[in-house]
């Protein structure tokens, strides 16, 4: 193998590596899609509007229930929220889901989601009485359009689910009308986005919190803003008297610059994309989640193997590097894990099949990982650094409440101080020093059941905005 040149070496680094010029540029265009997505629909910023106008702070009580349908399983789960301060308990239950109930009548799949709930309530034993209303969380992970806190059209199935009547229909009324035939005590208070119970869960847990995000296998963001600042709703929605200063806004920033105004696409991000099943969209999630920064570093290896600087006489070519996204980003992960080279040899002898790794591709396969898995966390400081400047939060004192959820941010190696690094070049090291980035597990279950706690003290409240 020839070694890598120090020109070469340089070039593709310069190309992964995010200047502060180029970091105010990226959080520039994405602050200018928010402003776009909050005046108009259409765009590829889409700034859903939640209708969820207030943050649990970790004094509320009660019991909740949540629902999460979303792929193969359906998971129903009952919160208890603690006397105790930031305190909660969750009980929880899978119930499988058959390929007949998604192909079929849309009443037969809320029929046995209906079902599901009823054997869950038998078997918790929670001891609420049989006449008290239970409110119910609703994470929904189709495409839906959403007109109010419980109410939203279903705009098309996805994951395999195709049920041909229910497209065009209230997804609430129709999971409401399945529970009414089973006659249950429960209400869907809460059409529930994960990254939006994220942002809830942070906030009971912590007592306050203004963001939450999720860095996974995607990427997205919730905030809260001013309701007046959402000029695509209606005016007499915005300007309502029982409306409330405040609505979260889920921002959908993993379709940020699609139109490459601002993010330095590589030749090996271009390869990504024009193979993927979306080409030209989700642009910024592309570069920052972790279904693709494995394949990121695949097209990178290809390239430098094909020039004969890595791995360049394999006995056969391992599936690691032939296949479409047979490079798993869980293995940058191992990669960076260690500070010598020993993540890289495990990862060569183990998934590349390599019996002696030589210093040279251990070397090669390590530096190649860390100009991705760097480039992915300074990028995701542009997102979280376009909130808090949009926001006002970078003028303030107070600390800003970061609730994130995912397996990038959980367990990607330095992800947190590679992102506060950039995030002190964009708004300075007093502001993210007051940004408390907290992990908020579980917002389809905890934070959809802290979601329907909000619905029950907004309606108590009498807040009760639609469009």
């Amino acid at each position: 193998m020839a070694p890598l040149p120090d020109s070469l070496k340089k070039s593709i680094a310069e190309q992964f590596e995010l200047s502060p010029e180029t970091l105010r540029k990226i959080t520039d265009q994405i602050k200018k899609e928010f402003e776009d997505g909050l005046s108009r629909e259409g765009v590829d910023m889409a700034m859903i509007p939640t209708f969820v106008s207030g943050v649990p702070n970790g004094s509320e009580t009660g019991t909740f229930l949540a629902l999460d349908l979303g792929g193969t399983n359906l998971r129903v789960c009952e919160v208890v929220l603690s006397p105790e301060p930031h305190k909660f308990t969750i009980k929880q239950e899978k119930y499988a889901v058959a390929s007949s109930l998604k192909t079929g009548p849309a009443a037969d799949l809320f029929d046995y989601i209906a079902k599901s709930i009823g054997d869950f309530l038998a078997k918790s034993e929670s001891g609420i009485p049989e006449d008290e209303m239970l409110h119910l969380g609703f994470t929904f992970s189709f495409p839906v359009h959403q007109t109010a806190l419980d109410r939203g059209t279903l705009l098309t199935w996805t994951k395999g689910f195709s049920c041909p009547d229910a497209p065009g229909k209230d997804v609430v009324k129709l999971l409401q009308d399945a529970l009414d035939r089973a006659k249950l005590n429960v209400r869907v208070s809460a059409l529930v986005n994960d990254t939006v119970g994220t942002l809830l869960a942070r906030g009971y847990q912590s007592g306050t919190a203004q963001i939450g995000a999720i860095f996974g296998t995607g990427t997205n963001g919730a905030y809260v803003e001013k309701h007046s600042s959402i000029t695509k709703m209606s005016s007499s929605a915005r300007s309502a008297p029982d409306a409330a200063d405040t609505m979260i806004v889920n921002t959908e920033w993993g379709a940020s610059d699609n139109g490459r105004h601002a993010l330095p696409v590589t030749e090996w991000d271009d390869k990504l994309d024009a193979a993927s099943i979306n080409p030209r969209k989700q642009a910024f999630e592309k570069m920052i989640s972790g279904m693709y920064l494995g394949e990121i570093l695949r097209h990178l290896l290809l390239s430098l193997q094909s020039s004969q600087h890595f791995l360049a006489s394999p006995p056969s070519q391992p599936t690691t590097l032939s296949e479409q996204y047979g490079l798993d980003t869980a293995l940058l992960s191992t990669i960076e894990g260690s500070a010598d080279l020993a993540g890289a040899r495990e990862v060569l002898q183990k998934e590349f099949g390599v019996e002696k790794p030589t210093d040279e591709d251990a070397g090669v396969l390590k530096w190649a990982a860390e100009l991705v898995g760097q480039r992915a966390a300074a990028l995701s400081a542009c997102a979280v650094a376009a909130i808090v400047e949009r926001t006002g939060a970078v003028r303030g004192t107070e600390e800003i409440g970061l609730g994130v959820d995912g397996s990038v941010v959980e367990f990607y190696p330095y992800f947190e101080p590679r992102l506060r690094a950039a995030l002190t070049s964009l708004v300075g090291e007093a502001a993210q020093k007051r940004v408390n980035i907290g992990l908020a597990k579980d917002g389809s279950g905890v934070g959809a059941a802290l979601c329907a706690l909000q619905a029950k003290k907004q309606e108590e409240s009498g807040d009760k905005v639609a469009v």
